[in-house]
């Protein structure tokens, strides 16, 4: 009868966490992208700068941002809108920059980088909620470890394909100590290809990386949902979160690489955007850490059999469709180019 009950009670919470995360899908699938608008400036001759921008995918055609130049600008040839070549009297220092979306500000970032005649290299990251960037008198070692530790931190928060993908982690390991080796493990891995791509050493396709990161989290999710405990990957945690953190890096690189590193300061601006990219990670465990405590105490939910253990049966199958259901659709999404080009005449 006991058992029974408890089958029961795992069916109607396997049914509920369907729903819940069904329901968290378009949070996932629609939320704003993690890469902010990458705006580069460059002077080409006194006073003369040619300018581009990168904008992510996500934004719609008719929704694509304009750059607005300080008073002093205007552009090179007249009646030209987006004009890549832009005249400018007197120094950048001081003057204000903007972006003017058609529609509406799609809460993005904003990365700005001018590069003077000389060589010297300005970098700022601007909120969604700032209106203007003043462009600063001189970039410093300081400013451009604080642009790229806000940059990391704002990529990971942003990056919900890695966050699932810890919080699987976490699932797996279960203990106090074994999440802390296995998360270890992840930033290992992550960091050296992370460096790596960066520093232009290892080059690999960033879509079947994508597609495999996608596939990462699909494989915690069949793993947890399992009800033995006896896989590889249950009794070996950091072996996986090694192995799969190395790909993760990869992802991680290719966000870097969209906007680039100092060329003065590549060792410094390396450094802070993958110190932001664990400070990013060590907030959203500390917060799961945090919502575990009060969902205990709330419920007075038990340990499983394992001593200190986190987690419990039913928050395991909860957390298995979380971050199955978005990553089967990311799978898909992200796969799909491989299967139908070939196919396409």
């Amino acid at each position: 009868m006991y058992k029974q009950k408890q089958h029961l009670y795992t069916l109607r919470l396997s049914s509920l966490s369907f729903l819940v995360a069904l329901l968290l899908l378009p949070q996932f699938v629609l939320a704003h992208d993690a890469r902010p608008v990458v705006v580069d400036v460059a002077e080409t001759l006194p006073g003369i700068y040619q300018y581009s921008l990168r904008v992510p995918p996500t934004v719609e055609v008719n929704n694509q941002p304009i750059l607005i130049w300080p008073e002093h600008c205007i552009a090179a040839n007249a009646g030209t809108v987006n004009n890549s070549f832009v005249a400018c009297e007197g120094d950048l220092a001081g003057k204000a920059f903007a972006l003017d979306y058609p529609l509406f500000n799609p809460a993005l970032a904003t990365f700005y980088r001018i590069t003077s005649l000389d060589g010297g290299v300005t970098t700022a990251m601007q909120a969604p909620t700032e209106e203007a960037w003043i462009v600063p008198e001189k970039m410093t070692p300081m400013r451009v470890a604080k642009e790229y530790l806000q940059l990391g931190i704002g990529h990971i928060i942003g990056g919900y394909d890695h966050l699932l993908f810890v919080l699987g982690l976490l699932v797996i390991a279960g203990t106090g100590k074994r999440i802390l080796l296995t998360v270890t493990g992840f930033t290992l891995a992550h960091s050296i290809t992370l460096s790596l791509s960066a520093l232009e050493l290892v080059a690999i396709p960033i879509v079947p990386v994508e597609a495999t990161i996608a596939l990462s989290i699909v494989f915690l999710a069949h793993e947890i949902s399992q009800p033995k405990k006896d896989s590889l990957t249950w009794r070996y945690p950091m072996l996986i979160s090694f192995g799969f953190g190395l790909l993760h890096g990869l992802g991680f690189a290719s966000a870097l690489g969209e906007i680039g590193l100092v060329p003065n300061e590549v060792l410094l601006s390396l450094l802070f955007f993958n110190l932001g990219v664990e400070a990013g990670q060590l907030l959203f465990i500390a917060a799961i850490m945090l919502l575990l405590v009060v969902l205990q105490k709330s419920f007075r939910w038990q340990a499983t059999a394992n001593s200190g253990h986190f987690f419990t049966r039913g928050s395991e199958l909860v957390t298995a469709y979380i971050i199955g259901i978005p990553s089967a659709y990311w799978l898909i999404e992200r796969v799909a180019p491989f299967v139908k080009w070939p196919f396409v005449m």
